[in-house]
Order: C-alpha cells, then structure tokens, then sequence
C-alpha cells in the first residue's frame, strides 16, 4: 500500500514537469536529444532534492504537532491538487516563445517553478512517515521518464495534452490527500 502511494504521488508530482516538457517540445521542434535529457534530468535533481528539503522541516513539525499531521498532510495535497487544477483551467495561451529552457537561467527557473510543490509534497512525507529514500527514488525516475515523454509527446502532438496532464496530476494529489484523510479517520 506504501508503494501505491508514492508511486501516485511521484506521478502526480511529475506532471507539471511533464505539461512543461510538452510545452518545450511544442515550442522546439527542432531540439537534439541531449537537449531533452538535460532538461528532464534537471526537473528529476529539484524534484528530489525539494522534498528531501520539504521532508527534514516535515519530519521536525512531524514531532511538534504528530497528532494533527495526516490533516496537514490531507490540507497540503488538497490545496496543491487544487492550485494545479485552478492552473489548468485559467491558464492564459501563450505563444511559444522561442526560449531555450534547457540551459542556461531559464532552466534554472523552470526547475524551481516545477519543484515548488515537491517542497510542500516533501513537509507531506515527513508527517505521515512515508520512506524519503524509497520515495525520493520513485519521484526522480517518474519525474525524468515523464519529462522526457513529455518533450516527445510535444513534438508530436500539440498542446491538447498539457492542459490535461496538470487536471490529471491535480486529482491524483487530491485522492492521495483523501485517501491519508480517510486511513486517518476509519483505520
């Protein structure tokens, strides 16, 4: 049942790196490959080393505030799930501009904006005592194998996809909320 849960988690963490890399691979079309694997192993490195971060604060109000923490946890991934789907739905069209988000400043910006939830995923993760190891592995391959589909789905697809990937990633960190809301109350 642990695994379950970071697995969905890792999931739900990596679709803004994914809606990202598709967004790259629209506006790209003529990216090389190390291109799409230096930004995906980038997104993959903050998406570890944000929970981890996230996980050490978690872990040490884990202790202060023990009997409240699965409603913190519940309150984050709630608020996080939601922000994505709010996202989703009034987020303005852009045009593709033709920034080269793998490298450089940019990518340092991009990494941080797709990481931020991590952080608040990771203070989730120390209250509820999931393993940080086993999790920080799940969350960075998701995350790097994701972003590189990502980038290829972009160039072949189109935006359709984006949109939905950050609905898909905003319910899955929804349900997690839920489900620890639920195993806290009934079991």
């Amino acid at each position: 049942m642990i695994f379950i849960t970071i697995f969905f988690l890792s999931l739900g963490l990596a679709m803004d790196a994914f809606a990202v890399c598709i967004s790259y691979g629209i506006c790209n079309k003529n990216f090389k490959f190390i291109s799409a694997f230096r930004l995906s192993f980038h997104t993959a490195l903050f998406q570890i080393l944000m929970p981890l971060a996230g996980y050490f604060l978690g872990n040490f109000l884990g202790k202060i505030v023990s009997q409240y923490s699965s409603f913190i946890a519940f309150i984050l991934l709630l608020i996080l799930g939601i922000k994505m789907l709010v996202e989703s739905f009034f987020k303005k069209e852009e045009e593709c501009k033709r920034v080269d988000f793998s490298k450089g400043r940019a990518l340092i910006f991009i990494c941080i904006a797709t990481s931020i939830d991590a952080f608040a995923a990771g203070i989730s993760l120390g209250l509820i005592g999931l393993p940080i190891f086993i999790s920080l592995i799940f969350i960075g391959i998701i995350t790097f194998l994701m972003s590189m589909l990502g980038v290829y789905l972009g160039r072949i697809i189109g935006g359709f996809i984006e949109k939905w990937a950050e609905i898909v990633g905003g319910l899955i960190l929804i349900i997690i909320g839920f489900k620890i809301l639920i195993e806290k109350l009934f079991f």
